[in-house]
């Protein structure tokens, strides 16, 4: 090795690199003029040294890419750190290619190496036009399988420099929502349409990493969002503390973005995985909506949410009339279509997010209606209990009607009482029993005179 280097000179092995490698190799000034290319440039490109001699390579950049690398660019006069992302460059026949990029700067020049990646590109394009082609298809079990929906990160850093790499890495395969502080990064993950994974900085100003990883933990709507901790805090303690809170994962500044990208494959496929199962063990198979399970905790939930801001709940129970005789009459399949047609009516009648309609077992049903007065409840459970009706299912084993019908009970929480949030689902049962005994196809509201009550038709 020391003879190596006493008879070459820096310029000369140099040289030799640029002769031998087989990627994209070039030198720039720190304004991006091109001082010095190897001869993969004119293999992949068409560009001969002398044409690209003083030229600036933002100058080849394909346009919609052009900003996001002008401020990367120009953002490396600020730093030392090893940048890499991905864009368009213009050929000498103006086709474009896709490269992988990785940029260092060293004093007053910046080296950059770059590899060609179009072919997998065009690849990725070729299988979007195929999901294209199967979203017009009548194949629409195949498509969720083969292409599911883009997952969603969320980038919270304070650093424009580090968000605008990760977006840029990132939007192609996935939906990116960028925000630079931590207020606005709770208020998007406990919206109805929350992130995948967030990709989250721990210095930043007013609320830091930590004390955000720590409240998505304690919240029930954003406990299971997997946290990544993007940082330069290095120290084993560092990273012990930001895991125990609750983080999947620590990657440190300056960070690779083929490694973040690795990483962040990983996670979401395991969420996607874990998120499958759920709705697998939250569903009912049956009819397609919320099982008991599924009822039973969101219903835990929204009682404390209840409890905490004041506000008023409802429950609906529902049990469709004569449902053994139907059986009798038709037979279990027929039965089985009978539960899917009406779990199906049940579901799509509610309007707001927050309701939700399950399957209480055999042929019960029940509703949960968030910040419901009992008015309200009221006019949901006759909206119901008229479209059943409306359906138009034969059911001439019926003494009541010649179409399937339902009974509903109707309880709401007191506000002022804490106490009645722990009797509801007893008393929605006690408004169905009185609904029942009063004929059928009927809405039964449960108060404290129920005993006098007469049934709501």
């Amino acid at each position: 090795m020391e003879n190596f280097y006493a008879t070459n000179t820096p310029a000369q092995i140099l040289n030799r690199i640029f002769s031998l490698n087989l990627d994209l190799l070039c030198i720039l000034s720190i304004q991006g003029q091109f001082e010095k290319i190897n001869v993969a440039w004119e293999r992949i490109f068409g560009y001969s040294p002398e044409k690209l001699e003083g030229t600036n390579i933002i100058d080849y950049v394909h346009p919609d890419d052009r900003d996001a690398t002008v401020f990367i660019f120009s953002e490396l006069i600020h730093t030392s750190h090893r940048l890499t992302f991905s864009n368009r460059f213009r050929s000498d026949d103006n086709s474009y290619r896709y490269i992988d990029w990785e940029f260092n700067r060293h004093d007053d020049y910046v080296y950059v190496a770059g590899i060609d990646i179009t072919h997998t590109k065009l690849s990725a394009i070729g299988l979007q036009e195929a999901r294209k082609h199967l979203e017009e298809s009548h194949i629409q079990t195949a498509l969720r399988e083969l292409c599911p929906i883009r997952q969603k990160i969320l980038v919270v850093d304070d650093s424009p420099l580090n968000t605008k790499i990760l977006e840029t890495a990132l939007s192609e395969d996935y939906e990116v929502l960028i925000t630079h502080n931590g207020k606005e990064a709770l208020s998007i993950c406990n919206s109805d349409d929350p992130p995948d994974l967030i990709l989250l900085d721990i210095i930043m100003p007013e609320m830091d990493g930590y004390e955000i990883c720590n409240r998505l933990n304690q919240g029930i709507k954003t406990k299971d969002i997997p946290v990544i901790f993007l940082t330069s805090l290095t120290a084993a303690n560092d990273i012990e503390y930001g895991l125990t809170l609750g983080a999947i994962d620590y990657i440190t500044k300056p960070f690779s973005v083929p490694i973040i990208k690795a990483k962040i494959k990983n996670h979401l496929a395991l969420k996607y995985y874990q998120d499958t199962l759920k709705i697998n063990t939250d569903v009912d198979q049956l009819t397609q909506i919320a099982n008991r399970r599924r009822f039973d905790d969101t219903m835990t939930q929204e009682i404390k949410k209840a409890k905490r801001t004041g506000t008023i709940l409802s429950i609906l129970l529902i049990d469709i009339d004569h449902f053994k005789f139907y059986n009798d009459t038709y037979g279990h399949l027929e039965g089985d279509t009978c539960l899917k047609k009406v779990a199906s009516a049940l579901s799509s009648t509610l309007k707001r997010p927050r309701d939700l309609a399950a399957r209480w077992g055999g042929e019960e049903f029940a509703c949960l209606l968030p910040n419901t007065n009992a008015k309200g409840a009221e006019n949901v459970a006759e909206s119901l209990r008229a479209t059943i009706q409306n359906l138009a299912i034969p059911h001439d084993s019926s003494p009541i009607q010649g179409v399937v019908t339902i009974s509903i009970g109707v309880v709401t929480s007191n506000p002022m009482d804490e106490s009645s949030f722990d009797n509801l689902l007893k008393r929605s049962d006690e408004a169905l029993y009185l609904a029942k005994e009063a004929g059928r196809n009927r809405i039964a509201v449960w108060h404290e005179d129920i005993e006098s009550m007469g049934p709501y038709l």
